[in-house]
C-alpha cells in the first residue's frame, strides 16, 4: 500500500511541476522494443502496447546481452510477444512477454500499463506496473515547443522490486532524447524516428554503449 501512495504522489507531483497535461499520443516514437521485448523506453516498459494488428521486431545490443524480440498487437491495448536472450557465457534463453494498456474512465491523459517479463522464469520472472502522460512546455505556448512524455512505476525480478521510470523529450517528429532507471542503473539515448516503421535508438545501458532497432510490420 505504501508504494502505491508513493507511485500516486509522485506522479501528481511531476504532472502539476512540469506543466499542462496532453491526452496521449500517436507518435511513434513511443513504440519501440525494450532490450527485453515490451514496448518501452530503454530497459523500462512503458504503458503503450503495439497497435492492433501489428507486428513489432526488435533487436537490441546491451551490457552482456544482445536479443532479438517480436511484439504482436493482438487486441486493442494488449500486446503478447516474445524475445531470444544471448548473454555472455550463458546458455541462450526464449522469454515470452505480455502487456496491457488501461485508460481511466474521465483521465484520458493518464494511460496505465501492467505486464510481465519472462513469466514462465526462464531467466526472472518479472511483474510491473507503469503510469505515462504526456506534458506540454511551456503551458503558454499555443503548441508543444517540447513534447515530454513521462513514465514511473513499479517492477519486480529484474527490476529488483524498485520504483522504475522515465521520460521521453521529444525533438520535433525525427529525434527524442530519453533517460530511464530501472532499479539498478541510469540509462539514456537519443531516438530517430525514420518513419512509421523504422526506429533507431543509440546511448548508454548500464554504462556502455546500448544499440537497438525496431521495425513495425502490418498484415
Amino acid at each position: 500500500m505504501r508504494t502505491l501512495i508513493t507511485l500516486g504522489a509522485l506522479l501528481t507531483a511531476l504532472t502539476v511541476a512540469l506543466g499542462q497535461v496532453e491526452p496521449r499520443g500517436e507518435n511513434p516514437a513511443i513504440r519501440v522494443n525494450t532490450l527485453l521485448g515490451p514496448t518501452g523506453l530503454i530497459t523500462v516498459p512503458t504503458s503503450t502496447t503495439t497497435r492492433v494488428e501489428r507486428f513489432q521486431l526488435g533487436t537490441a545490443f546491451g551490457k552482456d546481452i544482445r536479443t532479438v524480440s517480436l511484439n504482436w498487437g493482438i487486441f486493442d491495448s494488449v500486446e503478447i510477444g516474445g524475445a531470444v536472450v544471448d548473454r555472455n557465457n550463458r546458455d541462450n534463453k526464449v522469454i515470452a512477454t505480455a502487456k496491457v494498456t488501461i485508460i481511466p474512465q474521465n483521465f484520458d491523459w493518464l494511460e496505465l500499463g501492467f505486464g510481465a517479463i519472462d513469466p514462465f522464469d526462464a531467466i526472472d520472472n518479472t511483474i510491473y506496473g507503469v503510469a505515462s502522460v504526456n506534458v506540454r512546455v511551456p503551458t503558454q505556448a499555443p503548441e508543444p515547443v517540447v513534447g515530454l512524455r513521462l513514465h514511473i512505476g513499479y517492477g519486480t525480478g529484474i527490476y529488483r522490486d524498485k520504483i522504475i521510470g522515465g521520460g521521453e523529450v521529444f525533438l520535433g517528429n525525427r529525434f527524442s532524447v530519453i533517460a530511464e532507471y530501472n532499479g539498478v542503473d541510469t540509462n539514456a539515448a537519443l531516438r530517430y524516428v525514420h518513419d512509421d516503421a523504422l526506429r533507431l535508438q543509440l546511448g548508454t545501458q548500464a554504462k556502455v554503449i546500448y544499440f537497438s532497432a525496431t521495425y513495425g510490420l502490418s498484415f
